[in-house]
């Protein structure tokens, strides 16, 4: 009995074994693959390609950057949910494909607090609300003023229905009683083109975007969103310094990696330590702002508390705008 109980314990040992290596540290010994939930060319990629260049001479391994775009970020974190936990495949993503996104489709190939262990923020990118030169405004006092006319035509454009641009966008209406009509476009480089073009009287897009048209004089910045001035655009005040104290307004799109459910935490503590390494390297830093984004490279327990905080205040504004489930 003792012979067969030994030699049991010694199967149990050797089982194991795999998974005491990779606690110890051997994690990785082949290529980790970097789902990107958009094109190529976007924040999401150059992210992605930034930080994983690093994370590669880091960890001593190849990282592949994979574009998986479609159905606001969905389809990529869909095949991450459903691939092996093992730390091999992450997900660098937006805010409104984990949050929005639950309130936004009937159907999600994924529940963004089931099926991902978060592993950071590394950036955020702070909404501006500019509005076009022929519309005659220079501040925030001006639009509301021209808001409570009576007749007006105003509109306001925003990259995509349901996205953190368009409840902005609306919670700004209702609250000046503007009535203005919302021209949802597909990005955020289209809105700016609506600007520039007076198509739209206002448009929501990244302070990254809007900078060099803001200091050409070509768009007038009214008001930042988030809970400080940005870095990007100093001058321009937040919506809550102006009286709106929506925590709606506070929000920003932010920029962060993922991984499926159930990985090992070791390899996701080795994971999350790498990341944020590259992301505090200078060089990175650098880069990161003059693209126009502002780091946030959080640890995971601050990635859950700003995930939940976020969560709780957007869906319940898209429940209460009465934005439909596609």
């Amino acid at each position: 009995m003792r012979r067969t109980f030994l030699a049991l314990s010694l199967t149990t040992v050797l089982a194991t074994l795999p998974l005491a290596g990779l606690a110890q540290g051997t994690f990785p010994t082949k290529p980790i693959r970097i789902v990107v939930t958009a094109q190529a060319g976007g924040a999401n990629d150059f992210v992605a390609r930034l930080i994983g260049e690093r994370v590669a001479k880091s960890l001593g391994q190849p990282v592949v950057v994979d574009n998986r775009a479609g159905a606001n970020g969905a389809v990529g974190l869909g095949e991450v949910a459903r691939a092996a936990p093992d730390g091999y495949t992450i997900a660098v993503t937006l805010g409104d494909s984990l949050i929005n996104n639950v309130a936004l489709y009937k159907s999600l190939p994924y529940d963004p607090q089931r099926d991902f262990v978060f592993l950071t923020q590394v950036v955020r990118s702070p909404a501006i609300l500019s509005a076009n030169l022929e519309l005659g405004v220079k501040h925030m006092d001006d639009f509301r003023r021209l808001a409570a006319k009576p007749g007006q035509q105003l509109s306001y454009g925003t990259w995509g229905p349901g996205g953190l641009g368009h409840l902005a966008g609306e919670a700004l209406n209702r609250k000046l009683d503007a009535r203005m009509v919302h021209v949802p476009q597909r990005g955020e480089a289209p809105v700016m083109a609506d600007l520039l073009s007076n198509t739209v009287s206002v448009g929501l897009t990244s302070a990254g975007l809007a900078r060099q048209h803001v200091q050409a004089g070509k768009v007038v910045p009214l008001a930042i969103m988030g809970r400080e001035r940005s870095a990007v655009l100093p001058q321009v005040p937040t919506m809550r310094e102006l009286g709106f104290d929506d925590p709606l307004f506070e929000a920003a799109v932010w920029i962060a990696f993922v991984a499926p459910a159930k990985t090992p935490p070791a390899v996701v503590e080795r994971l999350t330590t790498a990341l944020r390494a590259a992301a505090a390297m200078p060089d990175v830093q650098s880069k990161m702002t003059e693209r126009g984004l502002e780091m946030l490279n959080t640890t995971p327990e601050q990635f859950a508390q700003n995930y939940k905080r976020d969560f709780d205040v957007i869906v319940k504004r898209m429940v209460e705008f009465g934005i439909e489930a596609q």
